[in-house]
């Protein structure tokens, strides 16, 4: 019997190890992404795909946002559009990159949040005359992780 506690206390203590170690799903699934600043112009462009596979969803929602950028760098997004559905997307600036968070709503004052970290050694800006343009040279394909 004391063997029987103890083999049960190691492999609960086991699985809780593994769990917290695990990654966590993804919530949305990301395709086609696409950002840069147009050279020689204001204009910057935000465009993706979608998926939302915990619903059974097999045709992504394509996402897009077109803003303007006075110094050529990717500019953040509030509330960006995704096509025939209302889900949203937020891009913001921070000193590790920028941060997508896509969100679906469920209810009037619930979303399902999902975050996706884009290191700044995937942002480059190329250089033409005076004229600077940031652009997304990363995956185009990524999870979103669960946001709490």
């Amino acid at each position: 019997m004391k063997f029987l506690t103890v083999a049960a206390t190691s492999i609960l203590a086991a699985t809780a190890s593994a769990a917290a170690i695990l990654p966590r799903d993804n919530v949305f699934e990301v395709s086609n992404f696409y950002a840069n600043c147009v050279q020689h112009s204001v204009m910057c462009n935000y465009q993706f795909s979608v998926l939302y596979p915990a619903t059974g969803e097999t045709i992504p929602v394509n996402c897009s946002a077109t803003l303007s950028s006075i110094d050529g760098t990717l500019p953040p997004v509030t509330d960006g559009d995704c096509l025939l559905s209302s889900r949203t997307f937020d891009v913001a600036r921070n000193d590790d990159g920028l941060l997508l968070t896509v969100k679906n709503p469920v209810s009037p004052s619930t979303n399902i949040t999902g975050v996706y970290e884009i290191p700044a050694e995937q942002l480059v800006v190329e250089q033409s005359g005076a004229s600077q343009a940031e652009k997304y040279v990363g995956p185009k394909e990524f999870g979103l992780a669960y946001a709490s």
